[in-house]
């Protein structure tokens, strides 16, 4: 959320995408910024570089990208940690103007430092994504995003839907 310049506040309209044909019509329908994965329907991957391409040169709003090697838990080895390091290098080549991201510890906590060590690659803004909703503390977790650097937290509150939420949006 913003203020506008008679101070009221104005909603971000952020819509998740997993195509060209999705974000140019979510540009036209009247979306502020995109989020742009592949594999919506395992909560989103990185997508290719020629998708981040293409819809980087067709939309005018801002562009966000996903950066996650695969789908399931958040809980990264090495080898998939070193991969999202790649993907944010070619995601910054593409032009996007965001990545979203997130890394959990085995015990379900903040990753605070591989996640802090993205947040400084990327040199972008970073939004902590909804791995945020696996915490078992959110006013932990929501400090341990805060030292990462990231600037925004991706959330429902820990529910499937945000309006089920929402008194943990709301504190």
């Amino acid at each position: 959320m913003s203020s506008d310049r008679h101070g009221c506040t104005r909603i971000t309209l952020e819509i998740c995408v997993g195509s060209l044909e999705h974000a140019v019509a979510a540009e036209r329908a009247g979306a502020d910024r995109i989020e742009l994965c592949a594999e919506l329907a395992v909560g989103g991957t990185t997508p290719s570089v020629e998708l981040m391409e293409a819809v980087r040169a067709a939309l005018r709003i801002p562009v966000h990208t996903m950066i996650r090697p695969r789908g399931g838990d958040f809980v990264y080895s090495s080898a998939e940690f070193d991969a999202m390091r790649e993907d944010i290098f070619r995601a910054r080549e593409c032009g996007v103007d965001g990545v979203v991201l997130g890394i959990l510890d085995a015990e379900g906590r903040v990753d605070v430092p591989r996640v802090r060590e993205l947040v400084e690659l990327a040199r972008l803004p970073v939004t902590f994504h909804r791995a945020f909703d696996e915490v078992d503390d959110f006013a932990v977790a929501l400090e341990a995003v805060i030292a990462t650097g990231a600037r925004r937290v991706l959330t429902s509150g820990g529910q499937a839907r945000a309006v089920d939420g929402i008194a943990v949006l709301e504190q």
